[in-house]
């Protein structure tokens, strides 16, 4: 009897285990395919405020803060990105998220 229960307990544990994992996955999926994710998703700015509002309301996959670590320009099909650098104080996770900057007015 203390086997069976043994055998369920660990196929309790590995299978709340799988349903974890699956989840951070779909997440993280979802997280690549997000606005902003890419420069084809960049969000469409008109000041750098609107940057700095958006990137305060974003979180990562986990659930965890977002904390900018660095931003830069790039430039793509005739295009400019700001850039922006994140890392999740949770799970240490970099990610990127990219506004359309080429017809800002500075």
């Amino acid at each position: 009897m203390t086997t069976l229960l043994l055998v369920a307990a660990l196929v309790a544990a590995v299978a709340v285990m799988g349903a974890r994992r699956w989840r951070r996955e779909r997440l993280r999926r979802a997280a690549q395919e997000r606005a902003g994710a890419r420069p084809e998703t960049a969000f469409y700015i008109r000041s750098f405020d609107e940057m700095d509002e958006h990137l305060r309301k974003r979180w990562c996959s986990c659930g965890g803060f977002l904390e900018l670590e660095g931003e830069g320009t790039r430039e793509l099909d005739e295009r400019r990105y700001r850039v922006a650098r994140m890392r999740c104080h949770e799970c240490d996770e970099i990610g990127e998220v990219y506004f359309d900057t080429t017809d800002l007015v500075q």
